[in-house]
Protein backbone atom coordinates (compact mmCIF):
# COMPACT_ATOMS: atom_id res chain seq x y z
CA UNK A 1 0.00 0.00 0.00
CA UNK A 2 1.58 3.77 -1.15
CA UNK A 3 -0.04 6.62 0.34
CA UNK A 4 0.94 9.63 -2.38
CA UNK A 5 0.51 13.31 -1.90
CA UNK A 6 -2.00 13.85 -5.07
CA UNK A 7 -5.41 14.92 -3.95
CA UNK A 8 -6.78 12.76 -6.62
CA UNK A 9 -5.77 9.41 -5.28
CA UNK A 10 -6.13 8.52 -1.59
CA UNK A 11 -4.40 5.13 -2.05
CA UNK A 12 -3.23 1.94 -4.03
CA UNK A 13 -2.53 -1.51 -3.67
CA UNK A 14 -0.14 -3.46 -5.78
CA UNK A 15 -0.58 -6.99 -5.83
CA UNK A 16 1.08 -7.87 -9.66
CA UNK A 17 2.56 -5.97 -12.63
CA UNK A 18 0.25 -7.61 -15.25
CA UNK A 19 -1.48 -4.43 -16.07
CA UNK A 20 -4.66 -4.58 -14.65
CA UNK A 21 -6.10 -1.75 -12.88
CA UNK A 22 -8.97 -1.82 -10.38
CA UNK A 23 -10.45 1.75 -9.57
CA UNK A 24 -13.13 2.01 -6.96
CA UNK A 25 -14.28 4.94 -4.31
CA UNK A 26 -13.42 4.62 -0.84
CA UNK A 27 -17.41 3.57 -0.04
CA UNK A 28 -16.71 0.82 -3.04
CA UNK A 29 -14.13 -0.54 -1.64
CA UNK A 30 -15.68 -0.59 2.03
CA UNK A 31 -18.62 -2.06 0.68
CA UNK A 32 -16.59 -4.79 -1.41
CA UNK A 33 -14.90 -8.34 0.06
CA UNK A 34 -12.23 -8.03 -1.98
CA UNK A 35 -9.40 -6.89 0.77
CA UNK A 36 -7.31 -9.84 2.75
CA UNK A 37 -6.60 -13.07 0.87
CA UNK A 38 -9.49 -13.32 -0.76
CA UNK A 39 -7.91 -12.67 -4.40
CA UNK A 40 -4.66 -14.90 -3.68
CA UNK A 41 -3.18 -15.69 -7.12
CA UNK A 42 -4.75 -13.05 -9.37
CA UNK A 43 -2.65 -9.59 -10.17
CA UNK A 44 -4.02 -6.20 -10.26
CA UNK A 45 -3.31 -2.72 -8.51
CA UNK A 46 -6.16 -1.19 -6.08
CA UNK A 47 -6.17 2.72 -6.69
CA UNK A 48 -9.00 4.20 -4.52
CA UNK A 49 -10.55 7.61 -6.12
CA UNK A 50 -13.58 9.60 -6.04
CA UNK A 51 -16.04 8.19 -8.73
CA UNK A 52 -15.48 11.46 -10.71
CA UNK A 53 -11.96 12.17 -9.56
CA UNK A 54 -9.38 12.75 -12.27
CA UNK A 55 -7.11 9.43 -13.82
CA UNK A 56 -3.71 9.60 -13.52
CA UNK A 57 -2.30 9.63 -16.43
CA UNK A 58 0.73 7.08 -15.79
CA UNK A 59 -1.69 4.70 -14.64
CA UNK A 60 -3.62 5.24 -18.06
CA UNK A 61 -0.24 5.09 -19.79
CA UNK A 62 0.79 1.94 -18.31
CA UNK A 63 -2.23 0.19 -17.87
CA UNK A 64 -3.77 -2.81 -20.31
CA UNK A 65 -7.25 -3.02 -18.78
CA UNK A 66 -8.84 -1.41 -16.15
CA UNK A 67 -11.77 -1.91 -14.25
CA UNK A 68 -13.54 1.59 -13.41
CA UNK A 69 -16.18 2.46 -11.22
CA UNK A 70 -19.17 4.60 -12.50
CA UNK A 71 -22.32 6.30 -11.24
CA UNK A 72 -24.66 6.46 -14.24
CA UNK A 73 -26.01 9.71 -12.99
CA UNK A 74 -22.66 11.77 -12.08
CA UNK A 75 -22.15 13.91 -14.85
CA UNK A 76 -18.08 14.00 -14.20
CA UNK A 77 -18.07 10.53 -13.54
CA UNK A 78 -19.46 9.55 -17.19
CA UNK A 79 -17.21 12.04 -18.90
CA UNK A 80 -14.20 10.57 -17.01
CA UNK A 81 -15.36 6.96 -18.71
CA UNK A 82 -16.07 8.78 -22.02
CA UNK A 83 -12.65 10.08 -22.00
CA UNK A 84 -11.00 7.11 -21.37
CA UNK A 85 -12.42 5.05 -23.76
CA UNK A 86 -12.09 7.86 -26.58
CA UNK A 87 -8.15 8.66 -25.80
CA UNK A 88 -7.40 4.64 -25.38
CA UNK A 89 -8.82 2.97 -28.24
CA UNK A 90 -6.62 -0.52 -27.10
CA UNK A 91 -7.20 -0.11 -23.86
CA UNK A 92 -9.66 -2.79 -22.21
CA UNK A 93 -12.05 -1.23 -20.13
CA UNK A 94 -15.00 -2.96 -17.74
CA UNK A 95 -17.61 -0.29 -15.67
CA UNK A 96 -18.24 -1.29 -12.65
CA UNK A 97 -21.99 0.03 -12.00
CA UNK A 98 -24.45 -0.40 -9.01
CA UNK A 99 -28.09 -1.40 -10.38
CA UNK A 100 -26.96 -1.26 -13.63
CA UNK A 101 -30.37 -1.65 -15.53
CA UNK A 102 -30.56 -3.17 -18.89
CA UNK A 103 -30.60 -0.07 -21.08
CA UNK A 104 -27.57 1.26 -18.75
CA UNK A 105 -25.65 -2.16 -19.48
CA UNK A 106 -26.53 -2.01 -23.62
CA UNK A 107 -25.32 1.53 -23.80
CA UNK A 108 -22.02 0.85 -22.40
CA UNK A 109 -21.31 -2.04 -24.47
CA UNK A 110 -22.42 -0.09 -27.17
CA UNK A 111 -20.19 2.57 -26.29
CA UNK A 112 -16.97 0.60 -26.80
CA UNK A 113 -16.81 -0.57 -22.94
CA UNK A 114 -15.72 -4.38 -22.87
CA UNK A 115 -17.75 -5.61 -20.35
CA UNK A 116 -20.21 -4.71 -16.83
CA UNK A 117 -19.46 -5.53 -13.53
CA UNK A 118 -22.11 -5.31 -10.67
CA UNK A 119 -21.39 -3.24 -7.75
CA UNK A 120 -21.09 -4.07 -4.69
CA UNK A 121 -17.65 -5.92 -6.15
CA UNK A 122 -17.53 -9.28 -4.64
CA UNK A 123 -14.75 -11.67 -4.89
CA UNK A 124 -15.57 -14.27 -6.85
CA UNK A 125 -16.58 -12.30 -9.71
CA UNK A 126 -14.35 -10.04 -9.71
CA UNK A 127 -12.01 -13.24 -9.92
CA UNK A 128 -14.04 -14.30 -12.99
CA UNK A 129 -13.00 -10.79 -15.12
CA UNK A 130 -9.81 -11.11 -13.98
CA UNK A 131 -9.35 -14.53 -15.14
CA UNK A 132 -11.18 -13.01 -19.05
CA UNK A 133 -9.28 -10.02 -18.73
CA UNK A 134 -6.09 -11.72 -18.73
CA UNK A 135 -6.91 -13.96 -21.54
CA UNK A 136 -7.57 -10.54 -23.87
CA UNK A 137 -4.33 -9.43 -22.79
CA UNK A 138 -2.35 -12.73 -23.84
CA UNK A 139 -4.23 -13.13 -27.49
CA UNK A 140 -3.25 -9.42 -27.75
CA UNK A 141 -0.25 -9.50 -26.72
CA UNK A 142 0.54 -12.87 -28.77
CA UNK A 143 -0.29 -10.63 -31.91
CA UNK A 144 1.21 -7.57 -31.44
CA UNK A 145 4.89 -9.19 -30.05
CA UNK A 146 7.78 -8.52 -32.31
CA UNK A 147 9.38 -12.21 -33.57
CA UNK A 148 12.51 -11.51 -34.92
CA UNK A 149 14.17 -13.30 -37.86
CA UNK A 150 17.12 -15.49 -36.82
CA UNK A 151 20.17 -15.96 -39.13
CA UNK A 152 22.51 -17.96 -38.66
CA UNK A 153 26.33 -17.70 -40.16
CA UNK A 154 28.36 -21.07 -39.53
CA UNK A 155 31.89 -21.82 -41.04
CA UNK A 156 33.27 -25.35 -42.49
CA UNK A 157 36.15 -24.97 -40.90
CA UNK A 158 38.39 -21.72 -39.22
CA UNK A 159 39.63 -19.21 -41.17
CA UNK A 160 37.32 -19.55 -43.44
CA UNK A 161 35.75 -15.39 -42.82
CA UNK A 162 32.84 -16.30 -41.45
CA UNK A 163 33.44 -13.87 -38.97
CA UNK A 164 34.22 -11.12 -41.62
CA UNK A 165 31.07 -11.69 -43.72
CA UNK A 166 28.75 -11.81 -40.45
CA UNK A 167 29.72 -7.82 -39.33
CA UNK A 168 29.73 -6.75 -42.75
CA UNK A 169 26.52 -8.07 -43.98
CA UNK A 170 24.57 -7.43 -40.96
CA UNK A 171 25.94 -3.89 -41.07
CA UNK A 172 24.67 -3.49 -44.80
CA UNK A 173 21.65 -5.08 -44.17
CA UNK A 174 20.96 -2.56 -41.07
CA UNK A 175 22.28 0.88 -43.04
CA UNK A 176 19.86 -0.83 -45.84
CA UNK A 177 17.01 -0.06 -43.03
CA UNK A 178 15.06 3.17 -42.87
CA UNK A 179 14.30 5.09 -39.57
CA UNK A 180 11.50 3.14 -38.50
CA UNK A 181 11.60 0.42 -40.55
CA UNK A 182 13.19 -2.12 -37.95
CA UNK A 183 16.89 -2.94 -36.16
CA UNK A 184 19.38 -5.46 -36.85
CA UNK A 185 21.17 -7.02 -33.84
CA UNK A 186 24.44 -9.12 -34.52
CA UNK A 187 25.30 -11.72 -31.68
CA UNK A 188 29.01 -13.03 -31.49
CA UNK A 189 28.60 -16.76 -30.31
CA UNK A 190 32.18 -17.67 -30.80
CA UNK A 191 32.09 -17.53 -26.82
CA UNK A 192 36.11 -18.25 -26.76
CA UNK A 193 37.41 -16.89 -30.21
CA UNK A 194 34.86 -14.29 -30.98
CA UNK A 195 36.17 -11.23 -33.15
CA UNK A 196 32.73 -9.28 -34.33
CA UNK A 197 33.61 -6.46 -31.97
CA UNK A 198 37.12 -6.20 -32.76
CA UNK A 199 36.79 -6.13 -36.63
CA UNK A 200 33.71 -2.96 -36.41
CA UNK A 201 36.10 -1.48 -34.06
CA UNK A 202 34.45 -1.48 -30.96
CA UNK A 203 34.24 -2.62 -27.31
CA UNK A 204 31.92 -2.43 -24.56
CA UNK A 205 31.95 -2.98 -20.88
CA UNK A 206 29.12 -5.03 -20.94
CA UNK A 207 29.39 -8.57 -23.33
CA UNK A 208 27.27 -11.47 -23.57
CA UNK A 209 28.69 -13.15 -20.57
CA UNK A 210 26.57 -10.57 -18.77
CA UNK A 211 23.33 -11.79 -20.37
CA UNK A 212 24.44 -15.77 -20.28
CA UNK A 213 24.95 -14.18 -16.50
CA UNK A 214 21.81 -12.78 -15.75
CA UNK A 215 19.25 -15.63 -15.22
CA UNK A 216 15.59 -14.49 -15.13
CA UNK A 217 16.91 -10.91 -14.10
CA UNK A 218 18.08 -10.28 -18.03
CA UNK A 219 15.02 -8.02 -19.57
CA UNK A 220 14.56 -5.76 -23.30
CA UNK A 221 16.59 -2.80 -20.69
CA UNK A 222 19.31 -4.77 -19.68
CA UNK A 223 19.79 -6.39 -22.95
CA UNK A 224 19.85 -2.62 -25.29
CA UNK A 225 22.32 -1.67 -22.46
CA UNK A 226 24.97 -4.56 -23.26
CA UNK A 227 24.44 -3.50 -27.15
CA UNK A 228 26.87 -1.46 -28.76
CA UNK A 229 25.13 0.60 -31.80
CA UNK A 230 27.67 1.36 -34.86
CA UNK A 231 26.87 3.94 -36.86
CA UNK A 232 25.11 1.60 -39.36
CA UNK A 233 22.28 1.32 -37.07
CA UNK A 234 23.62 -2.32 -36.42
CA UNK A 235 23.48 -3.11 -32.58
CA UNK A 236 25.79 -5.68 -31.51
CA UNK A 237 26.40 -7.67 -28.55
CA UNK A 238 30.42 -8.89 -28.27
CA UNK A 239 31.67 -12.28 -27.44
CA UNK A 240 32.74 -12.59 -23.41
CA UNK A 241 35.61 -11.11 -22.91
CA UNK A 242 37.45 -13.58 -21.36
CA UNK A 243 37.23 -17.50 -22.81
CA UNK A 244 34.40 -19.24 -21.30
CA UNK A 245 34.51 -23.28 -21.93
CA UNK A 246 31.78 -24.45 -23.73
CA UNK A 247 29.87 -26.79 -21.13
CA UNK A 248 29.79 -23.65 -18.84
CA UNK A 249 27.01 -22.45 -21.22
CA UNK A 250 23.71 -22.75 -19.86
CA UNK A 251 21.16 -23.76 -22.97
CA UNK A 252 17.86 -22.43 -21.17
CA UNK A 253 19.41 -18.86 -20.62
CA UNK A 254 20.93 -18.88 -24.40
CA UNK A 255 17.20 -19.29 -25.88
CA UNK A 256 16.06 -17.16 -23.03
CA UNK A 257 18.41 -13.99 -24.50
CA UNK A 258 17.26 -14.65 -27.97
CA UNK A 259 13.68 -15.02 -27.29
CA UNK A 260 14.06 -11.96 -25.66
CA UNK A 261 16.21 -10.82 -28.79
CA UNK A 262 13.39 -11.30 -30.74
CA UNK A 263 10.98 -9.60 -29.18
CA UNK A 264 13.37 -6.32 -29.48
CA UNK A 265 15.07 -6.78 -33.05
CA UNK A 266 13.78 -7.23 -36.54
CA UNK A 267 16.50 -9.19 -37.28
CA UNK A 268 19.32 -11.06 -35.40
CA UNK A 269 22.35 -12.63 -36.77
CA UNK A 270 24.02 -15.32 -34.97
CA UNK A 271 27.89 -15.69 -35.18
CA UNK A 272 28.12 -19.27 -33.75
CA UNK A 273 31.56 -20.70 -32.99
CA UNK A 274 33.11 -23.36 -35.18
CA UNK A 275 32.44 -26.50 -32.29
CA UNK A 276 28.93 -27.43 -32.31
CA UNK A 277 26.94 -28.01 -29.39
CA UNK A 278 23.57 -28.52 -28.25
CA UNK A 279 22.54 -24.96 -28.18
CA UNK A 280 24.20 -23.64 -30.94
CA UNK A 281 22.10 -26.56 -33.50
CA UNK A 282 19.44 -25.39 -31.40
CA UNK A 283 19.86 -21.86 -32.60
CA UNK A 284 20.57 -23.10 -36.43
CA UNK A 285 17.81 -24.62 -36.46
CA UNK A 286 15.36 -22.13 -34.95
CA UNK A 287 17.28 -20.09 -38.10
CA UNK A 288 14.95 -19.06 -40.85
CA UNK A 289 18.21 -18.40 -42.83
CA UNK A 290 21.61 -20.31 -42.65
CA UNK A 291 24.86 -19.20 -44.22
CA UNK A 292 27.55 -21.80 -44.49
CA UNK A 293 30.67 -20.06 -45.02
CA UNK A 294 33.42 -22.34 -47.57
CA UNK A 295 36.93 -22.19 -49.20
CA UNK A 296 36.85 -23.88 -52.67
CA UNK A 297 39.86 -26.10 -50.78
CA UNK A 298 39.29 -30.38 -50.69
CA UNK A 299 39.43 -29.60 -46.87
CA UNK A 300 36.75 -27.54 -46.09
CA UNK A 301 34.60 -28.39 -48.50
CA UNK A 302 34.91 -31.91 -47.22
CA UNK A 303 33.90 -30.47 -43.67
CA UNK A 304 30.98 -28.42 -45.48
CA UNK A 305 29.72 -31.69 -46.73
CA UNK A 306 30.04 -33.45 -43.58
CA UNK A 307 28.01 -30.00 -41.48
CA UNK A 308 25.22 -30.42 -44.64
CA UNK A 309 24.33 -33.67 -43.75
CA UNK A 310 24.23 -32.64 -40.14
CA UNK A 311 21.80 -30.42 -40.84
CA UNK A 312 19.69 -33.01 -42.96
CA UNK A 313 19.42 -35.34 -40.27
CA UNK A 314 18.22 -32.48 -38.08
CA UNK A 315 15.43 -32.20 -40.63
CA UNK A 316 16.30 -28.64 -40.89
CA UNK A 317 15.47 -27.79 -45.01
CA UNK A 318 18.11 -27.73 -47.15
CA UNK A 319 16.49 -24.59 -48.85
CA UNK A 320 16.83 -22.74 -45.42
CA UNK A 321 20.73 -23.29 -45.92
CA UNK A 322 22.88 -21.02 -48.20
CA UNK A 323 26.41 -21.98 -48.79
CA UNK A 324 28.73 -18.64 -49.38
CA UNK A 325 31.79 -19.50 -50.93
CA UNK A 326 34.16 -16.61 -49.56
CA UNK A 327 37.60 -15.65 -51.53
CA UNK A 328 36.72 -16.73 -54.89
CA UNK A 329 39.81 -15.69 -57.42
CA UNK A 330 38.03 -14.35 -60.81
CA UNK A 331 39.95 -16.85 -62.81
CA UNK A 332 39.91 -18.86 -66.25
CA UNK A 333 41.27 -21.67 -64.77
CA UNK A 334 40.82 -22.52 -61.26
CA UNK A 335 41.40 -25.75 -59.61
CA UNK A 336 38.18 -25.93 -58.06
CA UNK A 337 34.65 -24.17 -59.08
CA UNK A 338 31.65 -22.64 -57.65
CA UNK A 339 29.86 -26.02 -60.26
CA UNK A 340 32.70 -28.67 -58.75
CA UNK A 341 31.74 -27.52 -55.30
CA UNK A 342 28.31 -27.86 -55.84
CA UNK A 343 28.87 -30.96 -56.77
CA UNK A 344 31.30 -32.29 -54.12
CA UNK A 345 28.72 -30.86 -51.34
CA UNK A 346 25.36 -32.30 -53.43
CA UNK A 347 23.90 -28.33 -52.63
CA UNK A 348 23.68 -25.59 -54.43
CA UNK A 349 26.79 -23.05 -54.17
CA UNK A 350 24.50 -19.80 -55.13
CA UNK A 351 26.97 -17.56 -53.33
CA UNK A 352 30.19 -16.23 -53.77
CA UNK A 353 32.44 -13.47 -52.38
CA UNK A 354 35.76 -12.00 -54.62
CA UNK A 355 38.94 -12.49 -53.11
CA UNK A 356 40.27 -8.91 -52.46
CA UNK A 357 42.59 -9.49 -49.70
CA UNK A 358 44.42 -6.05 -49.72
CA UNK A 359 40.77 -4.32 -48.97
CA UNK A 360 39.43 -6.60 -46.33
CA UNK A 361 42.41 -6.64 -44.56
CA UNK A 362 42.29 -2.95 -44.79
CA UNK A 363 39.11 -2.74 -43.68
CA UNK A 364 39.86 -5.23 -40.73
CA UNK A 365 42.59 -3.66 -39.71
CA UNK A 366 40.53 -0.47 -38.81
CA UNK A 367 37.99 -1.93 -37.68
CA UNK A 368 35.97 -0.26 -40.46
CA UNK A 369 33.70 -1.55 -42.97
CA UNK A 370 35.08 -2.96 -46.24
CA UNK A 371 31.81 -0.43 -47.81
CA UNK A 372 33.48 2.82 -45.98
CA UNK A 373 36.96 2.02 -47.83
CA UNK A 374 35.35 1.11 -51.34
CA UNK A 375 31.49 0.89 -51.88
CA UNK A 376 31.25 -0.01 -55.00
CA UNK A 377 33.62 -3.05 -55.20
CA UNK A 378 33.23 -6.56 -55.91
CA UNK A 379 33.46 -7.46 -52.44
CA UNK A 380 30.52 -5.01 -51.25
CA UNK A 381 28.11 -6.19 -54.17
CA UNK A 382 28.04 -9.96 -53.19
CA UNK A 383 27.23 -9.21 -49.41
CA UNK A 384 25.14 -7.11 -50.65
CA UNK A 385 23.64 -10.69 -52.33
CA UNK A 386 23.63 -12.09 -49.21
CA UNK A 387 21.83 -9.52 -47.37
CA UNK A 388 18.73 -9.67 -50.58
CA UNK A 389 19.33 -13.51 -50.09
CA UNK A 390 18.37 -13.31 -46.39
CA UNK A 391 15.57 -10.77 -46.65
CA UNK A 392 14.23 -12.66 -49.31
CA UNK A 393 14.39 -16.51 -47.70
CA UNK A 394 12.91 -15.34 -44.47
CA UNK A 395 9.19 -14.37 -45.66
CA UNK A 396 9.09 -17.25 -47.26
CA UNK A 397 10.26 -20.24 -44.82
CA UNK A 398 7.73 -18.33 -42.66
CA UNK A 399 4.87 -18.98 -45.48
CA UNK A 400 6.12 -22.05 -45.73
CA UNK A 401 5.55 -22.83 -41.89
CA UNK A 402 2.01 -20.74 -41.89
CA UNK A 403 1.15 -23.00 -44.43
Amino acid sequence: MTNTAEATENWTLDIGDEGIHLILSEQEVAASDILGDRLSGHSLTLAMLPASAPLPGQLVAEAKAIILEVQPDDEASMARLAGLRAGNPGLLIVAAVRNAEIPLVRALLKSGIDDVLALPLHAAELSAILEDLRGRIAATSVKDVKNGKLVSIIKSVGGVGATTIATQTASLHARSLKQGQGEVCLFDFDIQFGNAGTFLGISSPLTLADLLQGGSRIDGELLRSVTVQTATGLRVVTAPSEIMPMEAVNADQVFRVIELAQRNFDTIYLDLPGNWTNWSMSLVARSEAIFLVVELTIASLRQARRQIALLRNQDIDPARIHVVANRVEKKLFRAIGLEDAAAALDHPVNLSIANDFPLVSSALDQGVLIHELKARSRICKDMQDIVDCCLEAVPAQRQVEKG
